[in-house]
Parts: structure tokens; sequence; C-alpha cells
């Protein structure tokens, strides 16, 4: 049966479980939105030279090594505890840890050394804790919940990310050291329901691979003929999101955006725009399937490179209204898109070794962002603003028109596995 025919067979859905994986995905994702979005706003309020970003971008690393964590993350746990649960509350302590010492350190330019090997460490614990997170995802839901779950869960991260991105204006108002304990209390949180919840046992084909005495392997996951298509894919589609994710704030920075009008900016674009994504997509995708619902994202593309170009060329901004409705605009197109791409991720994922599998995409996906938020600094100084966020949409458009072209032949190598993997041991 094909993913779109088999998202139509009627299903019961568990919204506890689903709106408890997205819960732990805003503990994933506003770590990175702090990090790839506030804190270039906040370092660049500080001098930071435009060049030296990438030290920034290196709390990106541990992400893009995720593959390695998985092995481990994979094959140990406690039963008794639960196999994810036995990863998720102890790295969810070390990471609140974290952001709690990163209130004794202020922002400045003499600190950013200091600031970025925490969040390089705590990067590499959450990277376990993700990996957990995850595979828990990909092995729970079924057809039929995976478009509304993801949704949920790609909104609730957008969430996290707007926490992240509108920290400048929490930081404006009542100080870096309050902040960064607020942020440690909201990592715990986020975690909780997932703590407190039991966990369902593992899927059937992980429950056969086990028979068989098998162990989770990357080489397994590298050797799939999907992988040759969708692990590049994921690069390209890391690469061009953060690469202009990672500039807002430097941009809206040199045009003359306080931190709270930027932190205001991000909020109530990225909760217009997300949620809009969010309640849309699921009907888009019954409607008319992943393909043609990922290419009624990518259309804003073209509008969003010449907007980004004449706001640029712009000597101030539209006033604020304006820009809000512009960029809430932009957001809810870029998002139907991820909703699309991230249902298609948890879908090539293989329940057998779910945590390596997505981690393995995870990793690719990550290295996209971290080149990205590495290499982004230097291509705004080599071709100014008006030019840069045009390129990045035509990337990003290129890459998305790969993944429509290569849709159907992935969704049969991924069935054919599907089938493979649950013949009993």
């Amino acid at each position: 049966m094909s993913q779109a025919n088999s998202m139509d067979v009627p299903s019961e859905k568990d919204y506890a479980k689903l709106i408890t994986i997205g819960i732990l995905h805003m503990a994933q994702f506003f770590p990175a939105a702090f990090a790839g979005v506030a804190l270039p706003f906040i370092f660049r309020e500080e001098g930071l030279p435009i060049e030296m970003f990438w030290v920034l971008a290196l709390p990106a690393v541990p992400r893009w090594l995720k593959w390695l964590i998985a092995m481990v993350v994979d094959n140990y746990g406690s039963a008794r505890i639960g196999f994810r649960k036995s990863w998720i509350i102890p790295c969810t302590l070390i990471g609140t840890v974290c952001y709690a010492a990163l209130a004794w350190i202020p922002p400045t330019v003499a600190a950013l050394y200091a600031v970025v090997s925490i969040l390089v460490f705590k990067s590499f614990v959450m990277a376990a804790q993700d990996t957990a997170v995850d595979g828990f995802a990909a092995e729970s839901m079924t057809d039929a919940e995976r478009p509304v779950g993801t949704s949920i869960i790609v909104f609730l991260s957008m969430v996290a990310q707007i926490f992240g991105a509108g920290a400048v204006a929490i930081v404006e108002q009542f100080g870096w050291s309050a902040t960064m304990l607020a942020a440690s209390l909201l990592l715990l949180v986020a975690a909780l329901p997932a703590i407190l919840r039991a966990e369902p046992p593992p899927p059937i084909e992980s429950l056969e691979r086990r028979k068989r005495g098998e162990r989770p392997s990357i080489l397994k996951t590298l050797r799939r003929p999907e992988s040759l298509w969708t692990l590049p894919f994921l690069f390209g589609f890391g690469f061009c999101g953060n690469a202009v994710t990672s500039m807002m704030g430097p941009f809206f920075s040199d045009k003359g955006l306080s931190l709270t009008q930027f932190g205001t900016l991000a909020v109530v674009c990225f909760v217009t725009g997300s949620a809009l994504g969010a309640a849309v997509t699921p009907w888009l995708i019954r409607r008319f399937g992943m393909k043609l619902t990922a290419l009624i994202g990518l259309s804003v593309l073209p509008f969003e490179g010449i907007a980004y170009y004449a706001v640029a060329a712009m000597d101030g901004l539209p006033t604020m209204p304006i820009l809000m409705a512009l960029m809430a605009a932009i957001f809810f197109g870029n998002s139907i898109y991820i909703f699309v791409v991230s249902n298609s991720r948890f879908r090539w994922t293989s329940k057998e070794q779910a945590g390596t599998d997505y981690s393995a995409q995870s990793s690719i996906w990550n290295f996209g962002q971290w080149a990205a938020g590495s290499a982004a600094g230097f291509v705004v100084g080599a071709v100014g603003w008006s030019y840069f966020f045009p390129i990045a949409a035509t990337l990003t458009l290129g890459f998305g028109l790969f993944y429509v072209l290569s849709f159907d032949r992935v969704e049969s190598m991924v069935l054919a596995r599907e089938a493979e993997e649950s013949v009993p041991a």
C-alpha cells in the first residue's frame, strides 16, 4: 500500500502520545534556535565581526555526529525505566545544569569562547537525548498518525525555536542571567510529560532484529538504496534552511532593529506562519498527496528571494505591521515544505533501528546546518545582504525540486524495505 493510500485508512490516533513527542522535540529545538538565531544577534550587538560567526556554529558540530552516539543509545537502556527514557532523563538534567551555568557568564566578545565551550558540551549531551527522542517518535507513530503527528512535532519545535529566537527580547528586558535560568527551567519542564508517561514496548521490527541477534548498524543504514537519495537531500535541506535562519538576526540588527523589536518580530511571524502551516499541511497531504503539497510550499521561494532583496535594498525597513505580515507569509509557505519533509523523514526511518536511522539523517542534516552557519557570514561579506537571500532561496528551491522528483523512487524502496523487515525471524 502506498503512503498516500495508507494515510486514508481509518485509525485511532493517540493524541496524548503525539503531544508528548512534540513537547520532547521542543526540548531539542530551543537550544538549537537560541544558539543559531539569538546568540548571533546578541554577539553582533556586542560588536563581533561577521567573519567570526563561524565560532557560533561550533555548538552544531555534535549534532552532525549523532550517528556515532546513536549506536550506543540504540543498543543500551533499561527495560524497567524504558529504553528511551534511560537516556532522556539524565541528558535533560545535564542540559538543564549547562544552561544554568551560562547564567554566570555574560555574552561579551571576551567571553565568546567560554560561552561556546559550554554550548558545545551541552550539545554532545543533548545529542544523545535527541537520538532517544527521535527513535521514540519514529518507532511509535503509525502511518495514520504521521501527518498529524508531524505537524504537532514540527509546530511545537517551531514554538521552541520562537522562544529560542525571541530570547533576545527577554535578554534586553530581564537580563542574560534571568534568561538562562528560565531556559534551564523550560528544558526540564518540556521533558516532564515523557518522563512521567509509561514508555510503550519496542516495535515488532525491532523485536525481530533482536531475535536474529543483530545490533543496529550505521553501515546498514548507509547501504540501503534509498539512502543514496535521502541523505544528500537532507544535507541540502539543512544547509539551505540554516543559511537563512542563522543570518536573520545579523541582517535585522544591521537594518536597525533593537533586541526587543527583533524578538517580537520573530515570535509573531513564527507563531502565525507555523501555526497556519501546521493546521493546513495535514489537509493538503490528504487532499493532494505529499509531492504536490511540497510544491505548494516551494512556490513561495521566488517571492521570498525578491522580498528579501527589496528589504535589503531599502534605506530603512517597512513599518512593523507590514514587515510582520510579509515575514509571516514567508514562514507560512516555508513551513508547509518543512512539514512535508519532516513527515518523509519519519517515513524513511526504519523501525528496526529507528534511533540509528533517524540519527544518520539528523547527522547529515545538521552537518548541512553547520556548514551553512560556518559559511554564511563569509558569503554575506562577499556578496552583501541584497544578493545573499536570493541565492539561498534559489538553492532551497533546487533541493526542494530534487525531493519532489525523487519522491516516487524513494517511496518504492521504503515499501520494499518494510516488507523485508517484518518477516518473522
